[in-house]
């Protein structure tokens, strides 16, 4: 069952206006629900968009058990899609890593199958963890790197009162029902000059924008929405500083980015499966689709 109706997540803000209806039908939701990287269903919970801070967030969201239990029964089959999102995000912390006086521990939260965890090992990190709800993710691990991955919502506890040099959060931030009990959480977590780094979807993209409620961002699973204005504001809230905010650049094959397209089933079904394009489809292709990657410190 949803909560009460909540003030803005990010600002604690009462004044809002409607930005979307609830248009969840159960019986069009499967096993993939609430999996990483699935097949849009184009539902939403009803939707509302901060008057102060831009934010747009679900008004009643589904309780923290309910969330809980979705995520650690969800299915899985992404690891493709997954390895791509890696090598995006790993370039895109490169050059802030490259700056980290020390690299003793890096955290990634909703780390999925631990895709990114292999990359912060090479970028200099003595030790690195994943922390990830889903037990089906987590069992679809490489067996180097299962034994880095934890199996749980992220928490006080998870860390056992050690301190990350370098914290990410990568496509998580939509998905928890209070993101700004998340930074304060990952801020308690950081070592001095600790980097908190994160990638969300941003609504004013110019893609998202086109696409409207079309978008694959209007999602179940997406109790919030960022834009330029809302992420900042989260991260100065919290106390982080130098923060930058930029465009998030991913690579992905072209039948990822058809999977996304607000097209009926059957035609992308039809493409998908079409003889003959198997070679074209499996080809990576890099656009900019209105993410945003930020990073701030913790001084």
């Amino acid at each position: 069952m949803p909560d009460a109706p909540r003030n803005c997540p990010v600002c604690n803000s009462r004044a809002y206006i409607l930005f979307a209806e609830d248009n969840i039908t159960a019986c069009n939701l499967n096993s993939y629900a609430y999996s990483s990287r699935k097949t849009p269903e184009f539902m939403c919970h009803k939707l509302v968009k901060c008057m102060s801070c831009e934010l747009i967030y679900a008004l009643s969201p589904p309780d923290e058990s309910f969330l809980k239990d979705a995520y650690g029964g969800a299915d899985y089959d992404s690891s493709e899609a997954a390895a791509c999102a890696a090598d995006s995000y790993s370039r895109a912390l490169a050059p802030h890593v490259g700056k980290l006086w020390n690299k003793s521990l890096a955290v990634d939260v909703g780390a999925g199958n631990g895709a990114l965890l292999p990359h912060l090992l090479r970028q200099g990190f003595a030790e690195v963890v994943g922390v990830e709800p889903s037990l089906a993710a987590v069992e679809a691990a490489e067996k180097d790197v299962y034994p880095r991955l934890r199996q749980e919502m992220f928490s006080r506890e998870s860390l056992a009162g050690r301190k990350a040099d370098l914290l990410c959060s990568f496509m998580t931030l939509e998905h928890v029902p209070n993101p700004g009990r998340l930074f304060e959480i990952a801020y308690d977590a950081l070592a001095p000059g600790g980097l908190l780094a994160v990638v969300v979807h941003d609504y004013a993209g110019m893609l998202n924008r086109m696409l409207g409620k079309r978008s694959p961002i209007i999602d179940l699973e997406h109790l919030q929405l960022f834009n330029r204005k809302s992420i900042r504001t989260l991260y100065e809230r919290a106390g982080l500083h130098d923060v930058v905010v930029k465009p998030m650049v991913n690579t992905y094959p072209l039948h990822y980015w058809l999977q996304l397209m607000p097209l009926p089933n059957r035609i992308k079904n039809g493409m998908l499966h079409g003889k003959g394009l198997a070679k074209v489809l499996a080809k990576r292709v890099s656009f900019n689709v209105g993410n945003l990657f930020v990073v701030g410190s913790k001084r």
